[in-house]
């Protein structure tokens, strides 16, 4: 598990579900876009990377290995927010939450705890849910042949 290529899908996800959501925007009357969408891209990218896991190793991560990427990707994923939230503004609407709150204030750190905990769960439970299944589509696909 690479947390380069966790880091790729996670802003190619973010930056084209926001895109789309405006683009939904200026043709849906009401609002398109929920909190929902700062999770997405986390879960995508840490089910990719369980599934590339076991298709290179063959077997599923053991706990260590994935608590430490697990750990590695909230940290990316963290970043990553502050970067996209202070750095597209106007672009990335649910992401620009963060930055209405002034940096280091006690909004600021209990935002960004928030989200530091829902990647954590989200990269735990994607990770292992890619591997799991990448393991089975395996698995399949030697007892088809």
């Amino acid at each position: 598990m690479t947390l380069w290529r966790y880091a790729l899908v996670f802003l190619a996800v973010a930056i084209g579900a926001s895109l789309a959501v405006q683009a939904l925007q200026g043709r849906v009357a009401g609002v398109v876009g929920s909190s929902a969408q700062l999770m997405v891209p986390a879960m995508i990218a840490a089910l990719i990377e369980g599934q590339q896991f076991v298709r290179h190793n063959g077997r599923k991560p053991e706990s260590r290995e994935i608590w430490g990427f697990v750990w590695g990707a909230t940290g990316v994923a963290v970043a990553l927010n502050i970067g996209l939230s202070f750095a597209g503004q106007g672009y990335f609407p649910e992401f620009e939450k963060l930055a209405i709150a002034r940096v280091f204030s006690k909004q600021f750190m209990i935002l960004l705890g928030l989200y530091a905990g829902g990647y954590l769960l989200c990269n735990r439970f994607f990770a292992g849910l890619g591997a799991g299944n990448q393991l089975s589509l395996m698995k399949d696909k030697d007892d088809t042949e």
